[in-house]
């Protein structure tokens, strides 16, 4: 009894079997390979990885090659380009793991031996999902960014880069602790308090970045786009940051709003849905004047004195109120772009003033009648 208990304790168990190659390399092949001294079938092993992962390299290497010259983006090429290692070395590692497996080295050398062949598995799939991670970002996400007038989303990418590379990380370091037996569970309860308290520390922050994002992708406004804002203030976009956006007033002074606040806010877009523009001039005559002699008169001379109106919609003049000492009205045509809108507005009010004085047709000022009993 003695002696079957020190032969169950020397025992060597190899893990795995060779047998689980049966089904790609033929039973018989196995059997000799089984048979054979395992010092050389671990060698063989390793040399069969090498030379099929250096076959599979290749392969895809050319692969590579043919598909560059058929697509127009570099994404796919760069994708292709970062499978190629980590396949290579996958392919490796797995030979390394076999042909220790089968060596029939103690427990607990051979436990300590897979664990680390496993945890450069492990490294070389971290590495290989951030490089295709820094292609779609670099070839993909970047060139649309390009693409676009803002220069929030050039500063949203990399910072989603930075994190999504961070959260890789972390996975891949809780797995390659798995793999070593370590309980990662305080770890990921440690990572979810941390994550909870920087959220709340960051809120307003937060707040004004995913607005700013919700911006950007609404297209609420853009760099350039002239807007007026709720509170009376109007200039230009000059530019949309993370935490803000930036508006250049005609007075030359930049006015910063949280993106928050402006997500929130009433904004009248002069830009869209186009550039074109309606210039509304009002004005007042005396009564006794006629209105229809007032209309034509000034729509006439709008037309006629005015360059740069477009000619549809029609210059029009409109009656809008009898007031309390003046009859009212109110210019409108339409300019080509913004920007002429408010010259062409001083223009016409020119033009007004001088055309109803030569006419005698009185401008009033206001005044009241007062009436004494005696």
């Amino acid at each position: 009894m003695a002696n079957d208990s020190i032969e169950n304790l020397t025992t060597v168990q190899t893990l795995p079997d060779l047998t689980i190659l049966e089904p790609y390399l033929g039973s018989d092949l196995v059997s000799q390979m089984m048979a054979a001294d395992t010092l050389t079938v671990s060698i063989g092993i390793i040399i069969i990885s090498f030379i099929l992962a250096t076959l599979i390299f290749t392969v895809l290497k050319i692969i590579t090659k043919v598909l560059a010259g058929r697509t127009k983006t570099e994404l796919d090429d760069k994708i292709l380009e970062a499978i190629q290692q980590p396949i290579f070395r996958l392919i490796i590692i797995g030979g390394f793991y076999l042909a220790v497996a089968n060596l029939g080295v103690g427990d607990g050398v051979l436990d300590l031996i897979l664990r680390v062949i496993l945890t450069l598995a492990y490294l070389t799939i971290i590495m290989f999902v951030l490089k295709v991670l820094s292609a779609v970002v670099n070839y993909g996400l970047m060139d649309l960014a390009s693409k676009t007038n803002s220069d929030m989303d050039d500063e949203i990418i990399p910072i989603f880069h930075k994190a999504a590379a961070i959260v890789v990380w972390a996975f891949g370091l809780i797995m390659i602790l798995g793999g070593w037996g370590v309980d990662v569970a305080p770890f990921i309860a440690g990572v979810g308090i941390a994550g909870l308290a920087i959220s709340f520390a960051l809120q307003s922050t937060l707040s004004n970045v995913v607005a700013g994002i919700s911006i950007i992708m609404d297209k609420t406004f853009r760099v350039g786009d002239k807007i007026g804002l709720d509170s009376g203030e109007v200039g230009t976009i000059h530019e949309i940051t993370l935490r803000s956006t930036r508006i250049l007033t005609y007075d030359n002074e930049l006015l910063i709003v949280p993106n928050n606040n402006m997500a929130s806010a009433k904004i009248k877009n002069y830009s869209q849905p186009d550039l074109k523009v309606r210039v509304v001039v009002p004005f007042t005559v005396e009564y006794g004047s006629d209105p229809a002699k007032v209309i034509k008169l000034i729509e006439k001379t709008i037309t006629n004195d005015i360059e740069g109106i477009l000619e549809e919609p029609k210059v029009s003049v409109v009656f809008t109120q009898m007031a309390d000492f003046s009859l009212n009205f109110q210019l409108r045509f339409w300019v080509e772009h913004y920007g002429e809108a408010y010259g062409k507005k001083l223009e016409a009010t020119d033009v007004i003033y001088n055309t109803l004085g030569k006419n005698k047709i009185g401008i009033p000022f206001p005044t009241r009648t007062i009436y004494m009993k005696k």
